[in-house]
């Protein structure tokens, strides 16, 4: 296993991830006390999302340990946030993101005191997504208009 990687004055790099999926009773699937026989319990976290780009579902131990050298932490996010996020980026940017584009954003509105008072970057890049589904989570939001 790799050394972590030790705290540093300067920028922070902070991974952002999907987190599980509760179902309508606020039940994580696999989570403690549910049958293992379960095949939702096998899929691992995050199998289950909206941000299926960048769904783990089989964490590699390498990947892993590499993250650590280079990461200072990580942010699990609900798919609302991920919605949330999608939508801020269409009505501020004008841009249509995938959902997995959309998880540091997705970050920072659940976490704002995290991230307030500072500078913050996120990576938003891929529009690979079905339009369909797109205007099913962003409830029919259209692109606005641009004025040039």
């Amino acid at each position: 296993m790799r050394q972590r990687r030790q705290p540093r004055p300067g920028p922070r790099l902070v991974g952002a991830s999907p987190g599980p999926r509760r179902d309508s009773r606020g039940v994580t699937p696999g989570a403690r006390g549910q049958a293992r026989s379960d095949p939702r319990a096998r899929r691992g976290a995050g199998a289950d999302t909206i941000a299926d780009g960048v769904a783990g579902r089989y964490p590699i131990p390498d990947v892993l340990d590499d993250l650590l050298v280079v990461a200072d932490d990580a942010a699990l996010v609900h798919e609302t946030s991920i919605v949330a996020g999608m939508r801020l980026l269409l009505d501020r940017a004008g841009l249509v993101v995938e959902p997995s584009a959309a998880l540091g954003v997705a970050a920072v509105l659940e976490d704002r005191d995290r991230f307030a008072g500072r500078h913050v970057a996120t990576i938003i890049c891929g529009s690979n997504v079905d339009p369909d589904a797109y205007h099913r989570w962003t409830r029919g939001v259209t692109h606005p208009r641009r004025t040039t």
